[in-house]
């Protein structure tokens, strides 16, 4: 009698840790203007992802992570950052995202035919007790250059491995990690 105590006990403990591996991550929100010929679309500016996480290096590390996956996707080449930056700095006037002449000056100057803006809204480790959970939620717009329009966007919201690696003993995934996940699976309606 004990031993099936014991054993229905483990059970339900590994169903749970499934459970608690398997759940949390929210499906993608996305939005695809469905008149526009994305085969137009050749090179593509990403500026700086704007950080309203509490982790402050996580819209560097977002940036970073998106800039190399919209290269291997292997559909777009991407102007490298530093150059982004610098015409950003001339064209740019305000604080948040681009105006729509912003956008189509930085079409114009950087010769590209998007620009990929956005904002890292949550990049945290969340713990319960002896568990860490990493969580990343991305918020990224697509804009094109003749008007300044957006033409896609997706948020996505990952959570990494927690309650599961913590039991099994392998420690909670690192957050860029969890970032790099978040970035695939918001890209994949713009790619997919």
């Amino acid at each position: 009698m004990e031993d099936s105590r014991l054993s229905a006990a483990a059970s339900i403990i590994i169903v749970g840790l499934t459970l608690l591996g398997c759940s949390g991550n929210l499906a993608t929100t996305e939005f695809t203007n469905p008149r526009f010929d994305f085969g137009f679309v050749e090179r593509v500016a990403v500026l700086p992802l704007e950080d309203l996480a509490e982790d402050r290096r996580a819209g560097v590390r977002a940036t970073r992570i998106l800039i190399t996956e919209l290269l291997a996707s292997g559909a777009v080449d991407v102007v490298e950052p530093g150059e982004v930056q610098a015409v950003l700095d001339r064209v740019a006037r305000g604080r948040g995202g681009p105006s729509n002449s912003e956008v189509i000056e930085l079409g114009r100057k950087l010769d590209v035919q998007a620009v990929m803006v956005g904002s890292v809204t949550q990049s945290e480790v969340l713990r319960s007790g002896v568990v860490s959970v990493p969580v990343v939620t991305l918020d990224l717009h697509l804009l094109e250059t003749e008007t300044g329009a957006a033409v896609w966007a997706a948020t996505h919201t990952e959570r990494g491995s927690g309650a599961a690696a913590k039991w099994l003993g392998t420690g909670a995934e690192a957050i860029s990690a969890t970032t790099r996940r978040c970035v695939q699976k918001a890209l994949r309606s713009l790619f997919g």
